[in-house]
């Protein structure tokens, strides 16, 4: 495993909005260029070195257009160091916080972040071999509110693939994902878990009876949960994920949970690939259409 890149040396590497439209750029047309209006393949320079302008109709492309990157409102360079802080910091960071670390207002915040949420929800793992399931509810505690009862929480679908050595040495979660759901109902869990677990896997769960008619076909052994005596390692995970939505965000909206899940286990799956997750979630960007504010608020 390569030892991730350190802000210093990060920012050193891009160190101004110069560098950051190169690479971009480089990014952008990996592939090779084609118009986007007329599809020719054939390219000049733009209006700038890092632009690319189509031969035939005289398109003029930025590295910015069409991208998640479209319109910010602050130096790429500022985009780049945020990004590679919620990628690389273990716990990420609130919007808020990104307003006061950055001097960005707090709604530009929120909408950048929730640009970057969205390109770490591209095509997230699926889980396979032997893996545990169990739901549960986010969002504090509520006076009348006790177990899964709803209120204002959000209940949530948790899988966890587990890793079992082949020699001597405890059981590690390989990767794991989670998604909202409306409720325990096997018409609720199903399209979660069809999303999240691979069909061929081993699944283990509570007994909770809607999960032999949510999981299918799929191989299903079932353990009653002996008050947290089994399934430990799934536990402590739901325990990190609710801890992290408190302690991070206090509280998320229940229209934008999903990316906020997907947030937690993208760098939970990468923890181990940590180099790699910046390039990942720029060339998601990249790849996402434009997503103005007023839209953002709606989805």
């Amino acid at each position: 495993m390569k030892k991730h890149e350190g802000l210093i040396a990060f920012i050193r590497r891009f160190p101004d909005d110069e560098a950051c439209k190169k690479y971009l750029s480089d990014q952008k047309w990996a592939s090779g260029f084609q118009c986007r209006r007329c599809g020719h393949e054939e390219w000049g320079k733009g209006e700038t070195a890092h632009h690319r302008r189509c031969k035939n109709c005289r398109y003029d492309e930025s590295p910015t257009a069409h991208t998640l990157f479209h319109k910010i409102k602050f130096p790429l360079q500022k985009a780049f160091v945020i990004i590679h802080q919620l990628t690389t910091m273990k716990k990420g960071m609130s919007s808020c916080e990104i307003s006061r670390q950055y001097g960005v207002h707090q709604e530009t915040a929120w909408t950048f972040k929730q640009k970057v949420m969205r390109a770490m929800a591209v095509d997230p793992c699926v889980l396979s071999g032997s893996v545990e399931i169990d739901e549960t509810v986010v969002g504090g505690h509520e006076k009348g509110k006790p177990g899964r009862s709803h209120g204002r929480r959000k209940s949530v679908q948790v899988a966890a693939e587990i890793e079992y050595p082949e020699e001597e040495g405890n059981p590690v979660i390989k990767r794991a994902r989670s998604l909202p759901i409306h409720g325990y109902a096997a018409s609720d869990m199903a399209p979660a878990i069809n999303q999240m677990v691979d069909d061929t896997a081993l699944v283990t769960t509570d007994g909770n009876l809607a999960y032999p008619k949510a999981l299918g076909k799929r191989d299903h052994l079932v353990f009653l949960s002996e008050n947290g005596a089994n399934f430990q390692l799934l536990h402590w995970h739901i325990f990190n994920l609710k801890n992290w939505i408190r302690g991070t965000h206090h509280k998320v909206s229940g229209k934008h949970i999903r990316y906020y899940l997907e947030e937690f286990h993208f760098r939970f799956n990468y923890r181990n690939f940590i180099q790699r997750a910046f390039n990942t979630v720029v060339k998601n960007m990249l790849n996402l259409p434009w997503m103005p504010y007023k839209h953002m608020i709606a989805a």
